[in-house]
């Protein structure tokens, strides 16, 4: 039983420590243990999708065990693992690629553990050093790999993400260059089964030091990007608070709007637009103090303007915002980091 015991904690224990690791090096705290309990369960569906295949099919496939996971697994798991992020990445579920690094790793840990648990039931049998090899290397591997995947994407869809959100156009192509690097790293990894050890070393010795590279790299974009967005986001919401359009031709398309509806609906326009820059500019700073390590937050004001943007939201009716939504000059990456604010503000209570 003491034996049984250390297996599973081998197998299953070094890549969660590696993923609380690497959510700890997060200066902008942007994953709760939701969040991550969620991303976690997610790769372990892309493992139990992959399971036919790779477990109860892999004995009745002519070409052998060794053959198809040198060569073919790499593709079915990066692939179901590769889905789980297309998904996140649709649904505007991840911002920086700081972001994305560490989803990707959290996918791709939940898909290592489901599947070592799958092989811990069905091996009990075998020892210690297999354990460890599963464990320390492919664990780590599978974490990895989603991680590049996730952070090559965000690189690709970035200037997409900046635009004006009326104006994203989604691209499956972005997944792709990703995906291709995260199935050779695969099925390099994968071409020493008969010298697990050094599929092992090399994955734990090579794969913290790039994660943590990708991962200072990401925040320092997060933050240089913070800043000029920041400050283009102040000076947006002060001309309204001001009483003015602001310049661009998006003022130009919403002011035409607000005229051709009149001056109650032009009212209901403008207080919408400056409530989301209020919000939108409160989600930047937080970001930018929890960078420090400074974060306050005004709990009252911003819970009084996440409620004025619903209520103007339900006061527009559905024709103006629908008509108002792709007009307004914010951006993907905009409304996620709202979207952030507010489960901040569900967090701190």
């Amino acid at each position: 039983m003491t034996a049984e015991f250390i297996h599973w904690g081998i197998a299953l224990l070094p890549v969660l420590i590696m993923l609380a690791l690497f959510n700890w090096l997060d200066a902008f705290e942007l994953m709760s243990m939701k969040e991550i309990s969620f991303l976690l369960l997610l790769g372990g569906i892309a493992a139990v999708a992959c399971y036919p295949v790779s477990g109860r099919m892999i004995d009745t496939l002519p070409i052998g065990f060794n053959i198809y996971s040198r060569f073919i697994a790499p593709w079915i798991e990066e692939g179901a693992k590769g889905v789980m992020i297309i998904g996140l990445f649709r649904m505007n579920k991840i911002g920086y690629k700081i972001d994305a690094i560490i989803s990707g790793f959290a996918i791709g840990a939940g898909f290592s553990v489901v599947e070592n648990i799958i092989y811990l039931m069905r091996f009990p049998e075998f020892g210690a050093g297999t354990w460890l090899v599963r464990g320390l290397g492919t664990a780590v591997m599978h974490g990895t790999t989603l991680a590049i995947l996730a952070a090559s994407a965000h690189e690709f869809a970035e200037r997409e993400n900046r635009e004006t959100g009326g104006r994203f156009d989604f691209r499956l192509w972005w997944f792709v260059p990703g995906y291709l690097a995260a199935v050779a790293i695969h099925t390099i990894f994968n071409q020493f089964p008969d010298r697990p050890m050094l599929a092992m070393m090399g994955a734990i010795m090579i794969s913290p030091i790039l994660l943590i590279g990708l991962l200072n790299f990401g925040t320092s974009e997060a933050q240089e990007w913070l800043a000029s967005e920041f400050a283009a986001h102040k000076a947006e919401l002060a001309a309204l608070d001001g009483g003015q359009w602001p310049d661009g031709k998006a003022s130009t398309r919403i002011a035409a709007l607000a005229d051709r509806l009149g001056p109650d609906a032009g009212g209901r326009i403008r207080d919408y637009w400056r409530t989301q820059a209020f919000l939108v500019v409160e989600a930047e700073e937080t970001m930018i103090e929890e960078s420090n390590g400074d974060a306050v937050y005004d709990h009252a004001r911003i819970a009084a303007a996440f409620a004025e943007l619903d209520r103007l939201r339900q006061s527009l009716g559905k024709s103006t915002f629908a008509a108002l939504t792709p007009l307004l000059p914010f951006s993907r990456n905009d409304y996620w980091e709202v979207s952030e604010l507010r489960q901040r503000m569900k967090k701190k209570g």
